[in-house]
């Protein structure tokens, strides 16, 4: 398996990545009840597949059913694939809200501006009225 270095903060860009987390939202969408068999093999390509799918299971997220003759390999989610599959739900979803918490700053930012031009001409008779009632005394 041919492993690059990415860098920091590219991680989003990856196409890797966003299969990953596709393929494992798929896995748990059928736990525990149903086996699973070329999921990873037709997202990524037969060897890479089967090598991630051996990463996976030497990594205890995933558990390999005994195969049998002209059978592909059949596969489940084990308790830690189930944790990291929310993890990667969780990823999605920090995502979502990080650009959502920006579009609010944004828009916060705009009101107060909004806000303080409609007050700004009043602010200015108010400091006229002190700067001439000052002078008089």
């Amino acid at each position: 398996m041919d492993l690059k270095k990415i860098p920091r903060g590219e991680i989003n860009g990856v196409p890797m990545i966003t299969k990953f987390k596709g393929v494992m939202i798929e896995l748990f969408k059928g736990y525990p009840g149903f086996q699973y068999f070329g999921i990873f093999e037709s997202y990524f390509g037969k060897e890479l597949g089967e090598e991630i799918v051996r990463i996976l299971h030497q990594d205890k997220l995933l558990d390999i059913f005994p195969k049998k003759e002209n059978e592909p390999t059949r596969y489940r989610l084990t308790g830690e694939g189930v944790n990291m599959a929310i993890s990667m739900i969780n990823l999605d979803y920090s995502e979502k809200m990080h650009k959502f918490t920006i579009w609010i700053i944004m828009l916060t930012i705009i009101t107060a501006i909004v806000g303080i031009i409609q007050i700004y001409p009043f602010l200015l008779k108010c400091l006229e009225w002190l700067m001439s009632y000052g002078i008089r005394t």
